[in-house]
């Protein structure tokens, strides 16, 4: 009886030691015998192209050569926006009228709103924007077993467009979410 816990003992140490006893370490001799190779070289025919006069601008003849002043943008640009809740503007390079007749082709167009009001006299027109308004419930309970509903909101967005110095500004006033969506088309359209 007392073979049995050192014969038990004997395979326990065997296991333990296991895989080491059935290969060799061929390995570790690998390892050991290695030598760094020399690092790759790229070849001078294929070196790196020198490429700093792809990059200049050729002077065009007749026209002198840019000094360090900016130029200004040209007619019809967008230059600036801006935002605050509930109205947003954009700044254009243009005159008062181009811009209001300019609006009133991107409003037209379709898929921004309905236009409602356009006064040329004012520059100003009154548009109707439908936004997706997203509401989600409230309370512990509901929001566990009850999902958001979406529903579809009509907002009226006034759009005037005035001068700002030598520029045009077109300004947005109306609920948020449908200035938002409307500046996002003007600046698409406008831009």
């Amino acid at each position: 009886m007392k073979k049995l816990p050192l014969i038990a003992l004997l395979a326990l140490a065997a296991l333990g030691s296991g895989c080491s006893w059935f290969h060799s370490n061929t390995r570790d001799q690998q390892w050991h015998a290695a030598v760094q190779e020399r690092p790759l070289e790229v070849p001078p025919d294929l070196e790196k192209p020198a490429n700093a006069a792809a990059l200049s601008i050729p002077a065009l003849p007749g026209v002198p050569a840019a000094s360090g002043a900016p130029e200004a943008a040209p007619p019809g640009t967008l230059a600036a926006v801006g935002a605050v809740q509930g109205s947003a503007s954009l700044l254009l390079n243009d005159t008062v009228d181009s811009v209001y007749n300019r609006v009133g082709v991107a409003l037209k167009k379709g898929d921004i709103g309905n236009v409602q009001n356009a006064d040329a006299a004012t520059h100003a027109y009154r548009v109707e924007v439908n936004t997706t308004v997203t509401e989600k419930p409230k309370g512990f309970f509901s929001r566990i077993f009850s999902s958001a509903k979406t529903h579809v909101v009509r907002s009226l967005v006034e759009v005037s467009v005035v001068a700002d110095g030598d520029k045009a500004r077109v300004e947005l006033q109306g609920p948020e979410a449908a200035v938002k969506q409307l500046q996002a088309a003007l600046l698409q359209r406008l831009g």
